[in-house]
């Protein structure tokens, strides 16, 4: 109605997100740390990635004000990739350190100059089983360098409703727990492994210790 296309990028990803897992069967349950997908925005969202259904699921969370990093086959997704392209996502190739750097910049500057938080998935690409991977330091750079804070989305049980390469959804509750924004003013490039390894501590702490006991529950 008004022509602001930041704004028909929210609605659609907030919206659509809600409609389309609601016909999946897939109920999404933040179990601790709700406040904190607001308290520090602008900030870099890092979540663990298990599944095709994580940006779906973080459209939901977010709402809106947000862009992200993908990788570059993404962009060639029907629906999605034209989505992300609006968005401003930045596409990244894979093994190519030079480029990934070049195509971030433009989401760093939106952090720094118009206020919009980033999304992205440290690990880098889906895992291949449910443990977590190996942490890379891009985020943490873009973080530093916006002067944000960063925010870490724990997700538990994707993989169990569309785990990586599946083709189908199965209808059931993914969990989550987003953790209180980190603090990266005193952040160096000499100590960015340090603080690499202390986020992803978090998240292995979280997911060995989660809030909440019980299985997921399935409908079968």
């Amino acid at each position: 109605m008004n022509r602001k296309r930041d704004t028909l990028l929210d609605i659609t990803g907030g919206v659509g997100s809600d409609l389309g897992l609601s016909i999946a069967g897939i109920d999404v349950d933040v179990v601790r740390g709700h406040e904190h997908l607001w308290s520090a925005r602008p900030c870099v969202f890092v979540f663990n990635h298990q599944s095709k259904l994580d940006p779906i699921l973080v459209m939901k969370l977010l709402r809106g004000g947000f862009t992200g990093v993908a990788k570059k086959e993404a962009k060639n997704v029907p629906g999605f990739g034209q989505l992300f392209q609006l968005a401003g996502v930045a596409f990244v190739e894979r093994g190519n350190t030079e480029q990934a750097k070049a195509a971030m910049q433009p989401a760093v500057d939106k952090v720094r100059e118009e206020g919009v938080s980033l999304v992205i998935a440290p690990e880098g690409t889906r895992s291949a089983t449910p443990r977590l991977g190996r942490f890379k330091k891009g985020p943490f750079h873009i973080a530093m360098q916006a002067e944000v804070p960063m925010v870490p989305i724990v997700i538990r049980n994707a993989g169990e409703v569309m785990w990586r390469g599946a083709q189908m959804l199965r209808p059931g509750t993914v969990e989550i727990v987003v953790l209180p924004p980190v603090d990266t003013s005193a952040w160096a490039v000499e100590t960015i492994d340090d603080h690499v390894e202390e986020v992803r501590g978090m998240f292995v702490e979280t997911l060995e210790d989660w809030p909440r006991n019980g299985l997921l529950e399935l409908d079968r």
